[in-house]
């Protein structure tokens, strides 16, 4: 929650100081448009994501482990916070998150 608030802060901070520092320019500079200043932003929140494809595999495996014991209309609790994965699963692996979520969903599902 705290770092979605920052990140959004952090954002609407840019977006401000791009506009006061466009409207400055000389007459021979082309001027910022909106495109490019949409293009920036993206490019700016793809970049602060700090969500890994490990996590979101994470997520989407407890989901489907607690729903195998479950049944398919439960429906889940929030996900725990993954642990840094060991050796040889990798934090870029969506899968490898995945199976780690789906054993750590069933493994509570049966046990609640």
């Amino acid at each position: 929650m705290k770092k979605t608030v920052f990140g959004i802060s952090a954002l609407s901070l840019l977006f401000v100081a791009i506009v006061s520092l466009s409207s400055f320019q000389s007459p021979n500079t082309p001027c910022l448009d909106s495109t490019s200043l949409l293009e920036e932003t993206t490019e700016i929140e793809s970049t602060m994501s700090d969500e890994k494809e490990y996590y979101k595999g994470f997520k989407d495996g407890w989901d489907e482990g607690w729903k195998d014991v479950k049944g398919k209309y439960s429906y889940p609790p929030h996900p725990p916070h993954p642990a840094y994965p060991s050796y040889p699963a990798s934090i870029d692996s969506y899968r490898d998150g995945y199976n780690a979520g789906f054993k750590a969903g069933r493994r509570k599902a049966q046990k609640s």
